[in-house]
């Protein structure tokens, strides 16, 4: 069963805490006012430059776009400490939804050229899943 840890490292790896943030951001930059009858209007109430700005420092101030931005930062630099045939460990066993299982990791490494026993390869995954908890 996937713990949070498990959950923030898959979402990092597979692309989905990226679309999540440039999600947020276009929620705020490309905001289109609605009147009460559904029709779109260019009006905010603002001027357009004030209402972009505003709509921006409202961007900066979501803390959940804080949160993720922080968790991408960090585990981009958890990772960049990593050796190659280590992040391809890492990237393996998140790849998909539910990861990899440990034979077809140790398979993929073996097809790519990488040597590494499956022993090897679970220390190198629960150390770097023990890192990015206590981070978290």
């Amino acid at each position: 069963m996937a713990d949070k840890t498990d959950k923030v490292i898959s979402d990092y790896i597979n692309g989905r805490m990226q679309a999540k943030i440039k999600a947020i951001e276009s929620r705020y930059l490309y905001r289109i006012k609605h009147d009460n009858l559904g029709i779109r209007t260019a009006y905010k109430g603002t001027s357009e430059p004030e209402g972009n700005i505003l709509d921006k420092e409202r961007m900066e101030q979501d803390k959940e776009l804080i949160e993720l931005r922080r968790r991408s930062e960090l585990l981009e630099a958890l990772l960049n400490t990593l050796t190659a045939p280590e992040k391809k460990i890492i990237e393996l066993k998140y790849k998909g939804y539910s990861g990899f299982p440990w034979y077809r990791v140790v398979m993929e490494l073996e097809n790519a050229g990488i040597e590494i026993p499956m022993k090897r390869a679970k220390k190198i995954y629960f150390a770097f899943k023990e890192d990015v908890s206590r981070a978290l």
